[in-house]
C-alpha cells in the first residue's frame, strides 16, 4: 500500500462499508421496514405531542402524559380512517371494475371504426387479457400485506416509547465528555428541525394538493374522488415520481368513466397544473435552503431505496438522504460525501 493516496484509501473503504451496509439493508428488509415504519410513526407523534405542548389552558400548559395520549388517539383515528377509505372503495372499485373493462373495450372497437381499421387479433387478446377486477384484488393483497405489519409496527412503538425516557441517559452515557456530548446533542437537534421542517411542510403541502384535487374531481362527478384524493395526498410523498402517477390515474378513470373527453381534460389539466403550481412555486420556498439536497440526489436516492425496500423506501427515502448528510458532515473523512450530496456544495453545520 506504499506509494497510495491516503484519500484513495479512505474512499476505497467508505465504498467497501457502502457495499456491505446495502447488502444487509436488502437481506434484513422484512425485519427492517417495519422497524424504521415504527421510528417513522414514533417520530410522527412526538412531533404532534410537542404541538400540543404549545397549547395553554388557563395559562398553562398540558400535562406531558396528555400530550402524548392526545397525540396517539389522534393518530390512530387518522391513521383508522384512511384504511376504512381505502378499504371501502377498494370494494366499490372491485364491484365496477367490469363496467371500466366493458368501456375499454368499446372505447378500443369505435375509434378502430372510425378510422376504417380493423382491430388486430393480437391487440383484441391483449384487451381481453386485461381483468382489472384481478388487478385491484393483487392491490389489496399488497396493502393487505402492509396491514398485517401493524402487529409488529405496534410492538416497536410500545418498546419505543418505553426506551425514549431512558434516551438522554444513554447519549450521556456513551459520550462521557462533554465535547462529543454536545456535538452529538447538536447532529440530533439539527436531524430533528430539518426532518420536521420537511414533514410539516410536505403534510401541508400535499393536503393542499389532494382537497384542491378533490374539489376539481367531485366537480366532474368522477367516482371514488375521496379516494382518489387521499391517494394524491399519499403519493406527494415520494419525489418526482408520485405526483406523476398520482395525477395519471385519476385522469385515466375519468377516461374510462366518461363518453366525452371535456371531463377527461378538465381533471388532466386541473390536477395536473395544481401539481405544477404547489410543487414548483409553493413548496420551494417553504422548504428554503433547510433541505439543501441536489435533485439529481434525490431521484437516485428513489430509485436506490425503491429498489431495496419498495414503496417504504420510496417514501422513507428524503428524510433518509436528510439524516445521512447531517452525519456525514459531522465527519472530515466523510464530508466530501455530504457535499456532494447538497445542491449548491454546502452543509449548513449543526449550530
Amino acid at each position: 500500500m506504499q506509494g497510495t493516496s491516503p484519500k484513495l484509501v479512505t474512499a476505497g473503504l467508505w465504498l467497501v462499508v457502502l457495499a456491505v451496509s446495502f447488502y444487509l439493508l436488502v437481506i434484513a428488509r422484512d425485519l427492517l421496514i417495519p422497524l424504521v415504519l415504527a421510528i417513522f410513526v414514533w417520530y410522527l407523534i412526538n412531533l404532534l405531542a410537542r404541538q400540543f405542548g404549545r397549547i395553554k389552558l388557563a395559562n398553562r400548559t398540558l400535562p406531558v402524559g396528555i400530550q402524548f395520549l392526545l397525540a396517539v388517539l389522534v393518530t390512530a383515528t387518522i391513521a383508522g380512517l384512511f384504511g376504512k377509505l381505502i378499504t371501502s372503495n377498494i370494494n366499490q372499485v372491485i364491484e365496477t371494475a367490469p363496467a371500466y373493462q366493458e368501456n375499454i373495450n368499446r372505447m378500443i372497437t369505435e375509434n378502430f371504426e372510425r378510422f376504417g381499421l380493423e382491430e388486430p387479433p393480437a391487440l383484441k387478446s391483449l384487451v381481453d387479457g386485461i381483468n382489472l377486477a384481478s388487478l385491484i384484488r393483487n392491490l389489496a393483497t399488497a396493502l393487505g400485506g402492509l396491514m398485517g405489519n401493524l402487529g409488529l409496527i405496534t410492538v416497536y412503538l410500545v418498546f419505543l416509547f418505553l426506551e425514549q425516557k431512558f434516551f438522554r441517559h444513554k447519549l450521556r452515557a456513551i459520550f462521557p465528555d462533554d465535547k462529543q456530548f454536545d456535538v452529538a446533542n447538536h447532529i440530533l437537534k439539527r436531524i430533528d428541525r430539518d426532518v420536521s421542517i420537511y414533514l410539516g411542510i410536505k403534510i401541508l403541502v400535499s393536503a393542499l394538493t389532494g382537497l384542491i384535487s378533490w374539489a376539481i374531481m367531485a366537480s366532474v362527478g368522477l367516482d371514488f374522488a375521496g379516494f382518489w384524493a387521499l391517494l394524491i395526498f399519499v403519493l406527494n410523498f415520494i419525489p418526482n415520481v408520485g405526483s406523476l402517477v398520482a395525477t395519471t390515474l385519476p385522469t385515466l378513470l375519468a377516461l374510462l368513466q366518461f363518453d366525452t373527453l371535456i371531463p377527461f381534460m378538465i381533471i388532466g389539466i386541473g390536477v395536473g397544473t395544481t401539481q405544477l403550481i404547489i410543487g414548483n412555486f409553493v413548496e420551494p420556498p417553504l422548504m428554503g435552503r433547510s433541505l439543501n439536497i441536489s435533485p439529481l440526489v434525490v431521484l437516485l436516492s428513489l430509485v436506490l431505496w425503491g429498489s431495496m425496500w419498495g414503496i417504504p423506501g420510496m417514501f422513507l427515502c428524503v428524510p433518509i438522504t436528510v439524516i445521512l448528510m447531517i452525519i456525514l458532515y459531522q465527519f472530515d473523512s466523510a464530508r466530501w460525501i455530504a457535499l456532494a450530496l447538497s445542491k449548491n456544495g454546502q452543509v449548513t453545520p449543526s449550530n
